[in-house]
């Protein structure tokens, strides 16, 4: 492997390593239903497009077919009348009006059925909106979850590789230390003091112990025999 290939699948590995790294699935979630609205609501404003050119053909179409009936109506009345110049241009204004309602009559055919379509491709895509937006909530949740057993493992992790025994006999230690230092400081402070002294001499002049007086009380009772 020449270097450049070395060099290029390293860099590689450290893109992607990154590209990893910075993907959020619960986020990148979420996006793919913020785009799947904006479809729908660019999908919505063609639907209303399509249905006001159908609502336009439409009323074109019904106009022309009252002017056909109107003048299929005027041609009569022309030729009771015994007008047949009259009764030939009613008839040829009808035939130009049932022309155009035939022609908007075979362009709704075709707007119609295209609108019925759009509007069952819109209700697919709500209700594909709908579930991926639940997954979407579902997977933060789930993420959610997974970031906080990161957490405690980690946490445990420190824990775990701690010997906290020996960290809490050491405390103990020191606080038994701290206590005999204390003790000595007393005793040391007594002897400086003179109250050690003090105590040994008032021990010689304290009178007969509770066990000197039973001893003697004893023999008062029951003298030893001569």
């Amino acid at each position: 492997m020449s270097l450049l290939d070395s060099i290029s699948r390293t860099v590689k590995g450290l893109l992607n390593d990154a590209a990893d790294t910075v993907q959020d699935p619960s986020r990148d979630a979420r996006q793919i239903v913020r785009e799947l609205d904006d479809s729908i609501a660019k999908a919505e404003n063609s639907l209303i497009e399509i249905e006001a050119q159908v609502a336009t053909q439409q009323s074109k179409r019904d106009v022309a077919a009252e002017k056909a009936k109107k003048y299929e109506e005027g041609a009569k009345r022309a030729l009771q009348g015994g007008d047949e110049a009259l009764a030939r241009e009613a008839l040829s204004a009808q035939a130009n009006a049932e022309s155009e309602r035939d022609a908007l009559a075979a362009e709704l055919a075709t707007l119609v059925p295209s609108t019925d379509h759009l509007k069952q491709q819109i209700e697919d895509m709500r209700q594909r909106r709908n579930e991926l937006n639940s997954r979407s909530n579902i997977l933060q949740a789930k993420q959610q979850i997974a970031t906080a057993k990161d957490v405690a493992a980690t946490a445990l992790g420190g824990i775990g590789g701690k010997n906290l025994s020996e960290d809490f006999q050491k405390l103990e230690d020191k606080v038994q230390l701290s206590n005999a230092r204390s003790d000595a400081r007393l005793n040391s402070a007594d002897q400086k003091s003179g109250k050690a002294l003090d105590d040994k001499l008032a021990a010689l002049t304290r009178g007969p112990s509770v066990e000197d007086r039973l001893e003697a009380l004893k023999k008062q009772i029951n003298p030893p025999a001569q």
